[in-house]
């Protein structure tokens, strides 16, 4: 039997089913990832399909079945429009990598309210902020890389417990060590870059406005939280998003 399911969802992402239907991944504050069917919803009397489109964040209704993969769509309305997203580039790009980083990081069904609390403050802030966009960026993946339990240790060296003024990414283990520990081929992060994600590990989301590293800082340390959660995170590499937003900071 049927059970009728309701919840707050970011829209992960969304394909076209049939002439007339949409199957949809949702990240649901209640019930964590969860694909429906939208049926109907592509009819072009009918206005939805838009409104079930990434990174859109929703309040849905569904029955659910726990014998099903696809969970039926009885409802949904928008929570938050994120109306400036599509205006500019950069944050448009940026909001998508933050989507699809989240829907390769995260299973099925497993709540964790304390990320979806992350993700919709990040895309609101997206959203309405004039702040760099790659520094809000920069810090929702740390953020993520904390809430799935594998954060980097930004003030110590893992292996000798040296204060880290100078960094390098071991990529063999996957941790930050001091220069003096590091092995070789791993990936240097000098002291400006350093004192950047040191940063972004310690401030609110609030604040982010009070943070302007240097470019190259932000260069370095982009590179490093990507490699760092190519690392930690199974599948995570090779998205289309990250490949698009690339292209967009180099114009």
């Amino acid at each position: 039997m049927p059970t009728l399911q309701s919840s707050e969802a970011v829209v992960l992402k969304t394909i076209d089913y049939s002439d007339t239907s949409l199957i949809v991944r949702l990240f649901t504050e209640q019930f964590g990832k969860v694909t429906v069917i939208a049926k109907g919803a592509r009819r072009s009397k009918q206005a939805p399909a838009g409104i079930l489109r990434p990174p859109n964040h929703l309040a849905v209704w569904y029955q659910h079945k726990d014998e099903r993969d696809i969970q039926t769509l009885t409802k949904f309305e928008f929570v938050t429009r994120y109306s400036r997203l599509s205006s500019d580039l950069a944050k448009s790009a940026a909001a998508m990598v933050t989507i699809e980083m989240l829907d390769r990081a995260i299973h099925d069904f497993d709540p964790h309210p304390i990320l979806f609390r992350l993700v919709t403050a990040t895309l609101r802030h997206l959203n309405l902020s004039e702040e760099d966009v790659s520094v809000m960026l920069h810090f929702y993946q740390l953020q993520l890389s904390r809430q799935l339990g594998f954060a980097p240790h930004l003030n110590t060296c893992m292996n000798c417990g040296r204060p880290l003024s100078e960094a390098a990414l071991d990529l063999t283990t996957g941790e930050l060590m001091c220069i003096q520990c590091r092995p070789g081929g791993a990936l240097r992060l000098p002291p400006q870059a350093v004192d950047y994600l040191q940063d972004l590990g310690r401030i609110h989301i609030a604040r982010l406005g009070t943070v302007h590293p240097p470019d190259q800082a932000k260069k370095e340390v982009g590179q490093f939280l990507l490699k760092y959660l190519f690392f930690h995170v199974d599948g995570m590499s090779n998205m289309k998003s990250m490949t698009f937003w690339q292209q967009v900071q180099a114009e």
